[in-house]
């Protein structure tokens, strides 16, 4: 499949940010074949695995564990082109989250949202995926804040209220979410999410403007559509699998989602060099991790999860997916 570009901005901020704690601007833009001009022209792109490389080399060259907490907080608006100009039209924050879960894609290829709404409380949950531009918990620590930076810069806001949970550890670098994040903030929970009351969903954007909501959305509608038509069966059989997270389709059922006969399908994907074993064994690995990382889930409660009935099976299926055994992964895990 190919690469996804992505806005220039991304890299001008993450090398502005990376700069801030001592990074050498020159050395990280020799690193992805960027120059200045190129971070100052608006029709440059950055592509994904450039990004990628950048992040990584600037957490590298700062020893900042924290560096994704603080390029997400950097990021503003119009640094997300027309998804950004859609967010800054809506009519109040309730649209601007429908829109996020909406258009994430275009933002965020590696992972997915669930917008919930209850107890009169509005959330978001954040599921990143096993393809990460970064590791799970720096990915996680770019998205929530840059959710809370947009929404602050979208109401002219220096604080609001909100409450955001994490599915893993505290990491030794708390004091920093604390500072960035400015929230009640929970670690070992179920899911990661952010939460905000229902009452700041009918807080009204400055530039909300209907008329122009309509074209931005548009033109989000054609970006998305062009970008799931370059996607290959692969990346829509793991969407489909990721979904269904506790119940898995068998290849009969998967096919048949697809409106293809079994053969067809796995023809299918065999010209894409992969099964359908195979991706469903990448989604079991990637949410038993998931599960695993978590103090309040069990290596039997996981296996139950993953539909395994005997946890011996589980047990043969993890050490075949990652070289050790579910409770040394969930020992490893628990040091961090």
């Amino acid at each position: 499949m190919k690469e996804r570009d992505l806005p220039i901005s991304y890299a001008a901020i993450l090398v502005d940010v990376a700069s801030n704690f001592g990074a050498s601007r020159e050395k990280l833009l020799n690193s992805v074949e960027l120059s200045d001009s190129d971070l100052a022209s608006p029709e440059a792109r950055c592509g994904e695995s450039q990004l990628r490389d950048l992040i990584g080399l600037a957490i590298e060259t700062t020893g900042n564990e924290a560096l994704a907490l603080h390029f997400g907080e950097q990021l503003t608006l119009t640094s997300h082109g027309v998804f950004g100009y859609a967010v800054m039209s809506c009519r109040n924050v309730r649209q601007v989250l429908e829109i996020l879960t909406k258009y994430y894609r275009l933002l965020l290829n590696n992972a997915s949202l669930n917008l919930q709404e209850e107890n009169g409380k509005v959330s978001i949950e954040y599921c990143p995926k096993r393809d990460q531009l970064l590791d799970q918990r720096q990915d996680t620590e770019l998205f929530f804040a840059g959710v809370l930076s947009s929404i602050k810069h979208l109401l002219h806001l220096e604080h609001i209220e909100a409450e955001i949970e994490f599915n893993y550890s505290a990491p030794r670098y708390v004091s920093d979410y604390h500072r960035t994040l400015d929230c009640p903030l929970r670690f070992n929970a179920d899911a990661s999410r952010v939460t905000f009351p229902n009452s700041l969903m009918e807080e009204k954007p400055e530039y909300a403007n209907p008329a122009m909501l309509k074209l931005y959305e548009q033109q989000c509608d054609e970006l998305l559509s062009r970008m799931k038509n370059s996607e290959g069966l692969r990346v829509k059989v793991r969407e489909l699998l990721v979904a269904a997270q506790h119940q898995f389709p068998s290849l009969e059922q998967a096919a048949s989602h697809f409106h293809m006969s079994p053969r067809t399908f796995r023809r299918r994907l065999s010209d894409e060099n992969v099964s359908f074993q195979k991706i469903l064994d990448e989604v079991r690995q990637e949410l038993a991790e998931t599960y695993l990382r978590n103090p309040a889930i069990s290596v039997n409660h996981t296996a139950d999860l993953l539909g395994f009935h005997d946890v011996s099976n589980f047990r043969r299926a993890f050490i075949r997916w990652s070289g050790i055994s579910p409770s040394e992964f969930k020992r490893q895990h628990a040091k961090h």
